[in-house]
């Protein structure tokens, strides 16, 4: 062979060597860029669920608490002005809820939010409860029904509450795992 072709030929197979190795680190760095795309956004979205749940999830908890004040008020020397004071607090507390709910509902996944709701449904009831019990103050008979039928809220909002910290932590659980980065949910 002719020491031209020969250059020539070595000249080719090196342009080919550099465009092949080329192309396969620019498809390896699409695909680093893509998997790196991946994580950080299945971490983006655990934060903002972790964040609409923590929001709902506190004032759940001062409704709950300040319903409880609410009927301890009501209790033996009742004190309305005291009852009524948490029975507003509640009341608050639960508008901040209905609003993080909104949130949480748009961060799902479903068994979430269902049981987000599962849990001011609860709360909504142990509120109504809590108002008739203070409007029937002095109706021995009522109190009685009302009284027990506080008692089972009590008892439901706890198991309510815990079912949606339950929910939500498996929701962060799965999304924080390299499977759940593949689920839309």
């Amino acid at each position: 062979m002719d020491q031209g072709i020969s250059a020539l030929l070595g000249a080719v197979i090196g342009v080919l060597g550099a465009v092949s190795t080329s192309a396969v680190s620019g498809w390896s760095n699409r695909q680093q860029i893509r998997a790196q795309a991946k994580v950080d956004h299945a971490h983006w979205r655990r934060q903002a669920r972790r964040e609409a749940y923590s929001a709902f999830l506190a004032p759940a908890h001062e409704t709950h608490n300040a319903l409880k004040y609410a009927a301890r008020a009501l209790v033996g020397d009742t004190d309305t002005e005291e009852a009524d004071r948490q029975l507003n607090v509640a009341q608050v507390k639960m508008g901040t809820l209905q609003a993080n709910w909104a949130a949480l509902a748009v961060e799902g996944p479903d068994a979430v939010e269902q049981a987000a709701n599962g849990v001011k449904t609860a709360l909504h009831s142990m509120h109504t409860t809590l108002l008739a019990w203070r409007d029937s103050v002095g109706a021995a008979d009522l109190n009685v029904k009302l009284v027990e039928r506080h008692a089972v809220e009590v008892t439901m909002v706890s198991e309510r509450i815990s079912a949606f910290a339950g929910a939500a932590r498996a929701a962060l659980d799965e999304s924080a795992s390299p499977e759940g980065t593949d689920n839309p949910g």
